[in-house]
């Protein structure tokens, strides 16, 4: 897996680490005092289901 941050904190994330992805595509750690807040919240879970979920995470992309 590529090295994400958090754009809130960042830290960047551990695979089982809860998260929010909103609708600009922006991965957030839902524990942080910063995020997930602002834009519409499309989808949560740990990050590696996040990841898993969506093509636009391809590593080869990335």
């Amino acid at each position: 897996m590529a090295y994400i941050r958090c754009a809130a904190c960042g830290k960047s994330y551990e695979r089982q680490d809860e998260v929010a992805l909103d609708i600009a595509h922006t991965v957030l750690h839902k524990e942080c005092p910063e995020g997930p807040k602002g834009l519409e919240v499309i989808d949560e879970g740990t990050f590696e289901e996040i990841v898993l979920r969506y093509p636009f995470f391809d590593e080869r992309r990335l």
